[in-house]
């Protein structure tokens, strides 16, 4: 047999503050609508129940037998209610912050800054998944993503985090004082590329220079390719933040560098509220680069 249809929420919500409070016009404070918007939720749930839940007493309300009963057992139930609320903030209070971004912006940026991060919020744990695939954030698995490019992933909210360029570079030993006079000129030397980057070929694109004419390409991972960049085995195509440090020590050179508008990283998350903790891991983010 089927169990009877309840009353609307909103109608046991209004009754249960109303039995508190004994006045409407409180009731009407707690939920944040009009006294009579009170009143007409729970005179359509005396009449739906076909009973008569509170009276008039003077300048005040009182309940009716049956509505003591029902505000006795509504009372346990909003109280259940918020157990069971409170018990999944809670635990999901406990779950990481959980951080999609490149191998190269976690060795060249976030790295350096854990530790300050750790010290700013010791409560926090943190998970942190250097790839380079784009991952699905709707899926729920990750919190947020820290990804290099021109912006406007869709389904998801997109935020400038740091403007940065998009360099090829070497090490002066591969290169000595030698300079390209075109981009076609560097397709003569070895390059490297960081796995599911592409970083070459969109800079190719954006050269309008063929992928196909690039002959020799060796895909490593992206702390592999800084010291092979180093030891002057070839050149890579990447952004200038990720070898900037190399760059002013002299370890490396810029060859070519291409700036165009808006690129850059960006921090991207879900639409719709976050955890408290991945709000103040945004917070801390933005503010280093302020």
């Amino acid at each position: 047999m089927p169990e009877p249809l309840l009353p609307p929420l909103a109608a046991l919500r209004a009754f249960e503050v109303t039995a508190r409070h004994l006045s409407f016009s409180a009731a009407g404070r707690e939920l944040n609508v009009t006294h009579a918007a009170v009143a007409q939720q729970v005179r359509g749930l005396e009449r739906e129940l076909d009973v008569i839940l509170v009276q008039r007493a003077g300048r005040g309300l009182a309940l009716t037998t049956d509505g003591q009963a029902l505000a006795h057992d509504l009372a346990e139930g909003f109280a259940s209610f918020r157990q069971g609320i409170s018990r999944i903030r809670d635990q999901k209070s406990l779950l990481p912050v959980r951080i999609a971004l490149t191998p190269s912006f976690a060795v060249s940026w976030f790295m350096p800054r854990l530790a300050a991060l750790r010290d700013a919020h010791p409560d926090i744990e943190l998970a942190l998944n250097p790839g380079p695939e784009l991952v699905d954030l709707g899926a729920g698995e990750y919190d947020l993503a820290i990804r290099f490019g021109p912006g406007g992933w869709p389904g998801v909210i997109n935020e400038p985090f740091i403007p940065t360029s998009f360099v090829v570079c070497a090490a002066p030993t591969l290169v000595e004082s030698w300079s390209p006079d075109c981009p076609e000129d560097l397709l003569a030397l070895p390059w490297f590329e960081e796995p599911g980057r592409h970083e070459q070929a969109i800079w190719l694109t954006a050269m309008n220079i063929p992928m196909e004419r690039v002959k020799n390409i060796t895909q490593i991972p992206g702390y592999m390719m800084l010291a092979a960049l180093r030891e002057g085995q070839g050149i890579a195509a990447t952004t200038k933040l990720f070898v900037q440090e190399d760059v002013d020590a002299g370890r490396l050179r810029i060859l070519w560098e291409d700036e165009t508008p808006g690129c850059g990283y960006h921090l991207l998350y879900r639409k719709g509220p976050q955890r408290a903790q991945v709000q103040a891991v945004l917070k801390w983010l933005k503010k280093q680069v302020e």
